[in-house]
């Protein structure tokens, strides 16, 4: 049980939440990825996977392939010449890159079902985008180490708002709409018995993601209060904020939330730096936007 779990990994919160069963949310009538992407997603994490195999397990994937080619031979990169084979995207761009293009795969093909068509889906994940490119590109800029997982984690932070939403559209709907991100999670344990936090948390860990990005996705909300603070937590909430500021996402946000948010001044970082960094990545956000439609 995903309470049990999270009580087990870092926090008190009770374990008679289970209004809903979890498994019944994460089990639902989403067209979870084929057992392919998610062997792609761990080979690549593992670093001594030979390069031929992995060239062969993404040539099996015939879309997947032409979202690689796709982004290897776009603006993002500017290679002088054209990439056609994936041999030669993983020497481009590296497995990094790769890596994250297939987790891009991974959700994006988890949400392809005929509920996930609608308006607000469209727009959490153009927001996911966009949170997993500000937070790689902050990441990047400030010169932090060990943050390679970093557009993950951004990508992710709100996967378990899909589920929700998947879940009962109607309602949840309603608590999209509060302006309040903490008064949101708490009316998702009122309504759920679980918040989006811990939904999203579980499926990274079923899909075998590392368990940095698990904790990212549970504690991005709460990064000041978590028991183990990462810096990754503080960057995906100033990401968050910036995406929303920048009409990538489904709430107003306003410049001040930047300027007083204890997470920007934990890091030290000016509404300057943030703007160059929206500068950075606004181009590469709309190239991901693009290939993934």
């Amino acid at each position: 049980m995903l309470s049990q779990v999270i009580i087990g990994e870092q926090t008190n919160l009770p374990v008679t939440r289970n209004r809903v069963s979890i498994e019944k949310l994460v089990g639902q009538k989403l067209s979870y990825a084929p057992g392919s992407l998610l062997r792609l997603v761990k080979l690549l994490s593992d670093y001594s996977t030979p390069r031929n195999l992995l060239i062969k397990e993404i040539n099996h994937d015939p879309m997947l392939v032409a979202r690689v080619l796709r982004l290897a031979n776009s603006p993002l990169y500017s290679f002088e010449r054209e990439i056609v084979l994936i041999d030669m995207a993983l020497t481009a761009v590296g497995s990094q890159t790769i890596y994250d293009i297939v987790v891009v795969e991974l959700a994006a093909r988890t949400l392809n079902t005929r509920e996930t068509k609608g308006k607000i889906f469209r727009r959490l994940w153009e927001h996911s985008i966009a949170v997993g490119v500000l937070t790689k590109k902050i990441s990047e800029t400030m010169e932090m180490r060990g943050l390679e997982e970093s557009f993950i984690c951004g990508l992710l932070h709100d996967f378990g708002k899909f589920i929700l939403l998947n879940y009962d559209s109607r309602q949840y709907d309603e608590l999209l709409a509060i302006d309040d991100e903490f008064e949101m999670l708490g009316k998702e344990d009122e309504l759920f018995g679980y918040n989006h936090t811990e939904v999203g948390s579980l499926v990274a860990r079923r899909w075998g993601l590392p368990e940095d990005v698990c904790h990212a996705i549970l504690n991005h909300h709460n990064a000041t209060q978590s028991s183990h603070p990462r810096f990754v937590e503080h960057i995906i909430e100033i990401a968050d904020i910036l995406a929303n500021i920048k009409g990538y996402g489904i709430r107003t946000e306003d410049i001040s939330r930047l300027e007083y948010s204890e997470s920007v001044m934990k890091l030290g970082l000016s509404t300057q730096f943030l703007e160059n960094v929206w500068n950075l990545s606004e181009a590469n956000i709309v190239e991901i936007i693009n290939t993934f439609n």
